[in-house]
């Protein structure tokens, strides 16, 4: 049909013109069609709220070439699938879908199943139907509506943006003589209370922009940057092929993931869409999984601008490491999911966030440019992010020298554990009818914490003394900060035991040789090696937790021995993963003598050298105890007026 012909509407709407340009080009497939009087035809509605536009574009283009002499009813009939995915799956669907599928061919000759994206064409019909076609919006059909109904003429960009709009929004903005920009900024308010609507209906409401969190690191100097490129966007003084497309945060649980991407979106002006893999996996089938992971990203383009966030994304898999266990089943997850991924380069404005607790777990394929570009680790708050989440969730503010007893006292609990904190401070205050104040906090936490024994705080200022004096003398930087534990949690259950923390720079090595490896693990095994010297015997402060200095120097040597090509062997045993790692240790008796031989030498070098730095060390472990927490500048000053001349 000629342009002329699709304007012969009275009222021809964007939606309904952009709807019949879609069908006509989607029947091209299947040219028959037009001629048949009877025929069974399946059709992908690709939004369900343009049902009507879909339908009507249907029936006029079927029933421009029918009379009226054979046919039963003039144009085609229609059968959706609405609400059939969602029966329960104990229930037997088959000989009832086929009965009623029977019961409409008799009753319609010309007939026409239409599947959503949530609720797809069943198996039995998939067999009948002699085709199954599918109509995508294209931006050129856009253009050329807006010109046919209102004589409006835009560039390839506007069109292209207009397509993250459904033809009901479209058709309600140019409605009558709307100019483009006001149609254009009428749009821009339907999204807007569509992203107050989604914020209200997470609870999200409440959510604190990113800038006036506390904590993150690294991944809210990346949020901030994303958050003025969607600000840019909008202002068109960038495109979209200069935001980045997503991001992999690993942080242990309770670090706040799923509360960073929720600031995250509230400080892009974004829709937060949300995906449970772990829930999407519980769905059972394969296929139900598949549909429940599409409606998430479905979601996410048809409410841009969004993040769309996944949680538990270690659950997914890797190809590599893939057990015996529905290998086929993994598969066919990762790479649906990563043509998902791909799918969303035609779409503007969604940003994929995704959290995970183990990155080893993650399939090398996400990590490649236009997917999880970057991967960032979202670390425990430190003192001063402590001290922000704590006043943030008590809702009052505390004196500086209380608020800094809060922030030493919780040095490695996370941001949730804190929230926690003020939570049971706020519901004192109000079961006991008193002020929310200094004392009343210190009651609480009272309940919580035991003073540390004099005797094991002498243990463990030692034990911080020999890493300082260690990490000045072997790799010659001066800790950050060195900080003593003076009161411990009186339930231990989660607790690593930890007696205080050494804080080293950043070192940018770029690639390692050999002795930073044996320094660092020198460095590390240093602090148990002090309590010998000055005490007479070593705790086990140094193991028993991940993350312990006995666990990090074990697998430094591992990583020496196994895959760096500095050891002993040029032989590549494993990737540097810490399961993989651990998997070669308990299995290969000879591979973990050359690991506790590196330990055992770097032990020896780390008594030789801390044996004349006694001096140093009682030092820095009196200065501890006084002051609890020592400053770069206040251990550079310890150190050289301690050397022996």
């Amino acid at each position: 049909m000629k342009k002329r012909q699709l304007a012969d509407d009275p009222s021809p709407s964007i939606g309904k013109l952009v709807a019949r340009m879609a069908v006509r080009k989607a029947l091209r497939t299947v040219p028959e069609i037009r001629f048949r009087t009877a025929y069974v035809l399946g059709f992908k509605l690709p939004e369900l709220r343009d049902k009507q536009f879909f339908e009507t574009a249907l029936k006029n283009e079927l029933a421009c070439h029918f009379t009226n002499k054979g046919p039963r009813h003039f144009g085609p009939d229609f059968f959706y699938f609405l609400g059939r995915a969602d029966r329960p799956k104990n229930r037997r669907r088959g000989a009832d879908e086929a009965s009623q599928l029977l019961e409409e061919l008799d009753e319609n000759q010309r007939m026409i199943g239409v599947s959503t994206p949530e609720n797809p064409m069943t198996s039995q019909f998939k067999e009948i139907a002699e085709a199954i076609i599918e109509a995508p919006i294209e931006s050129r059909f856009i253009k050329a509506a807006l010109h046919i109904a209102h004589d409006i003429h835009i560039c390839d960009k506007t069109a292209e943006r207009l397509l993250s709009y459904t033809l009901s929004e479209l058709t309600l903005a140019f409605r009558g003589n709307r100019p483009l920009n006001a149609a254009l900024r009428f749009l821009e308010g339907l999204r807007g209370a569509s992203t107050l609507a989604q914020q209200e209906q997470n609870g999200s409401a409440d959510v604190r922009d990113l800038s006036q969190s506390h904590g993150y690191g690294k991944a809210k100097v990346w949020g901030l940057e994303l958050a003025q490129d969607f600000r840019d966007l909008k202002a068109g003084t960038i495109q979209w092929s200069d935001v980045d497309r997503g991001i992999l945060l690993r942080g242990d649980t309770g670090t706040g993931k799923t509360t960073f991407a929720k600031s995250l979106a509230k400080s892009c002006g974004a829709v937060l869409v949300e995906c449970s893999l772990t829930k999407s996996q519980a769905l059972g089938h394969l296929g139900d999984m598949l549909r429940g992971l599409n409606k998430a990203f479905k979601d996410a383009r048809s409410k841009a601008p969004s993040i769309l966030f996944f949680d538990e994304f270690d659950s997914i898999g890797n190809r590599e490491t893939l057990s015996r266990h529905a290998p086929e089943y993994a598969t066919q997850v990762i790479n649906g999911v990563l043509d998902l991924m791909d799918g969303l380069e035609s779409r503007e404005s969604v940003v994929i966030v995704a959290a995970c607790n183990r990155i080893d777990t993650i399939d090398s394929a996400f990590l490649r440019p236009g997917r999880l570009e970057r991967v960032v680790e979202l670390p425990l708050p430190d003192l001063e992010a402590r001290k922000g989440i704590f006043t943030q969730h008590l809702q009052a503010r505390l004196p500086d020298e209380d608020l800094q007893d809060v922030a030493e006292l919780t040095d490695g609990w996370s941001g949730a554990k804190l929230e926690g904190l003020a939570r049971e401070c706020r519901r004192a205050a109000r079961r006991s009818g008193k002020t929310l104040d200094s004392r009343l906090v210190r009651a609480v936490w009272m309940t919580k914490f035991d003073q540390v024994p004099a005797e094991t705080l002498e243990r463990s200022a030692v034990h911080e003394a020999g890493h300082v004096v260690a990490a000045f003398e072997m790799i010659g930087v001066v800790p950050t900060q060195a900080a003593l534990r003076k009161y411990q949690p009186i339930d231990r259950s989660d607790d690593a035991g930890s007696g205080g923390h050494v804080m080293l720079p950043e070192r940018n090595l770029g690639s390692r040789v050999q002795s930073d490896y044996l320094d660092e693990i020198a460095v590390l095994l240093a602090g148990q090696v002090a309590e010998t010297l000055l005490l007479g015997e070593p705790s086990d402060g140094a193991g028993l937790a991940r993350g312990s200095d006995l666990e990090r120097a074990t697998y430094l040597a591992a990583c020496l021995i196994a895959s760096s090509g500095l050891g002993r062997h040029l032989t590549f045993r494993s990737e540097i993963s810490v399961p993989a790692i651990r998997r070669l240790i308990d299995s290969d008796r000879a591979f973990e003598r050359d690991c506790d031989q590196i330990l055992q030498s770097q032990k020896r070098r780390s008594t030789a050298l801390l044996r004349t730095k006694k001096r140093q060390l009682r030092a820095i472990s009196d200065s501890l105890l006084r002051s609890n927490i020592l400053s770069a500048e206040q251990i550079s000053e310890i150190l050289i007026s301690n050397q022996v001349r």
